[in-house]
């Protein structure tokens, strides 16, 4: 039971902290929450929709945490990794798309 409630606490949070990095990405245009390499040849003029593709990505990676925490605190089954997975996957292509179109 206490590692039940311990995986959901711990996954739900770090779904929590990665969805409000993305939300300060994306909306506070705070590009220094990500590493230098992979902002250090964005231009100015393209920084908002750097930081708007990048925010959005952390915040799928973060939703599908939180949402696979929630089935797995009610459902206690391994399918909420399916969940945790898609929004990884959406999330990383986001990031990559983002890295790839503005930091050349």
């Amino acid at each position: 039971m206490f590692g039940k409630i311990a995986g959901v606490l711990v996954t739900g949070g770090v779904g929590i902290v990665i969805a409000r990095l993305g939300w300060l990405v994306w909306k506070k245009e705070k590009i220094t929450l990500l590493h230098d390499y992979h902002t250090n040849k964005v231009s100015p003029e393209d920084r908002p929709a750097f930081c708007k593709l990048s925010g959005t990505g952390l915040m799928a990676i973060g939703a599908g945490a939180v949402i696979s925490a929630a089935l797995l605190g009610f459902t206690e089954s391994a399918y909420s990794f399916v969940s945790f997975a898609a929004g990884f996957a959406a999330g990383l292509a986001m990031l990559v798309r983002a890295g790839r179109k503005y930091n050349r």
